[in-house]
């Protein structure tokens, strides 16, 4: 018997007994994915990050996967010849509710991560300004870089080997034009955003094109679902802008995952009603 808990909603049962006949499977461990010691704290803790500035880096807690070891080479892999000068890696952990086999609930979150235009809106909160604010004010799918018309989320069928090229507005930036591309296979899906356009800041063109490059790695171990972020950038030294640039950033992956875990609260729910239906 397995025991699903959901949030409560209005006219929602909080929490029920339900036998899942579709929760027994094969999961995959944290322990076959990453090290003792991050597997432990990631545990411990549910969310690991790391921001270095000027500093030689490597990524380190990527899950030792097929696509987590893509997602921590998309630099090396891009051909640029000089290394990124700024890094952020963040791990987070959320703990399924009503467990599943390994992969079971991946075609829902390989259309959500190509829902560009559910980004808008999204909020994080702002150590600067103490209080919460909109990352993205906007974002919506376009037909290519430089028509930028305005097309509807291209998430149809599989997320493997898809492009979409997107406007978005976001609170460090402005608008500018990013290029998506997407990976996935029975477990994982991983987003690849590079810009198109150079990137300013406060009036300054800090960022060329292609030169801000972010992995966002979704895993549904069965378990848990785990979220690997990397965003690696060459930009131009400031000392003015160092700060703001290590806030800002852990800031977008902060708001990504809060984006994404909304969607793991809502599939819990619906696995949980879906095995009272069963029952």
């Amino acid at each position: 018997m397995t025991v699903c808990k959901i949030f409560r909603k209005p006219g929602m049962i909080a929490v029920f007994f339900a036998a899942c006949s579709f929760c027994f499977g094969e999961s995959q461990s944290l322990q076959q994915l990453l090290s003792s010691q991050t597997a432990a704290e990631l545990l411990k803790t549910g969310k690991i990050e790391r921001t270095i500035y000027m500093e030689d880096y490597t990524p380190q807690l990527f899950p030792k996967t097929a696509l987590g070891v893509e997602a921590s080479r998309i630099w090396e892999n891009s051909g640029k010849s000089k290394k990124p000068v700024f890094y952020h890696e963040g791990l987070y952990l959320t703990k399924k509710e009503c467990p599943t086999k390994a992969g079971a609930n991946l075609d829902r979150l390989s259309k959500v991560v190509r829902a560009i235009s559910s980004l808008e809106g999204i909020e994080y909160y702002s150590n600067t300004r103490k209080r919460m604010r909109i990352l993205y004010e906007e974002s919506y799918a376009v037909d290519g870089p430089a028509s930028k018309n305005r097309i509807a989320d291209p998430t149809e069928g599989s997320a493997d080997g898809a492009e979409i090229y997107a406007v978005q507005k976001d609170s460090t930036f402005g608008r500018f034009v990013y290029k998506y591309s997407y990976q996935q296979n029975e477990t994982e899906v991983l987003s690849k955003v590079a810009n198109i356009d150079p990137l300013s800041l406060m009036g300054i063109k800090i960022i060329n094109p292609d030169d801000l490059l972010i992995s966002l790695l979704v895993s549904d171990l069965g378990d848990y679902y785990l979220v690997y972020t990397l965003i690696e950038t060459d930009v131009i030294s400031m000392s003015m802008i160092e700060n703001k640039l290590k806030l800002s950033f852990a800031a977008r992956a902060d708001a990504l995952y809060g984006w994404l875990s909304k969607v793991f609260v809502e599939i819990d729910e619906e696995n949980a009603l879906l095995t009272k239906e069963q029952k």
